[in-house]
């Protein structure tokens, strides 16, 4: 399952789809993430990991990212990555992706900002102490009502 939000500029009216999660389609994220980490297509430091800890995973469901920067809003893959806490497990055995209870967290991916390359914070839920403003005006983004898709 997942999650559709309707970003909302009240001050200037500008407003951005954003879907989170992954639906139905997780597996196949999760193995095409997978391989593109394995390969150094999203940093050296998850291919390190991935030579390290082989049957090792990563989380695939898109998060909403924010630079406070330059107000970039981005959905993408969180690519948090994981260790088997039994070093014979491996994630691949796993029909509907690993089962998270045994795994154990190695490091949370930071994600730069594709707009200017600093660190990008992820956004759990838009609040006044973690707002989100609009890349147009500057002013403060509303989330409308929320929408479940598959």
């Amino acid at each position: 399952m997942g999650m559709g939000y309707t970003l909302v500029c009240k001050k200037c009216g500008y407003s951005r789809h954003l879907f989170l999660g992954c639906g139905m389609m997780y597996n196949e994220v999760l193995r095409e993430k997978t391989e593109e980490a394995r390969q150094g297509q999203h940093g050296e430091r998850l291919r390190t990991l991935f030579e390290r800890y082989p049957n090792g995973c990563i989380d695939a469901m898109n998060n909403l990212y924010y630079c406070p920067d330059c107000r970039t809003v981005a959905c993408e893959s969180s690519l948090d990555f994981f260790k088997p806490k039994d070093p014979a497990r491996d994630a691949e055995d796993d029909f509907f992706g690993p089962d998270m209870d045994e795994f154990e967290q190695v490091e949370k991916h930071q994600h730069l900002c594709p707009g200017c390359g600093k660190p990008m914070r992820e956004v759990m839920r838009l609040t006044e102490n973690e707002p989100v403003n609009c890349p147009e005006c500057g002013g403060a983004m509303e989330s409308g009502h929320p929408l479940l898709w598959d």
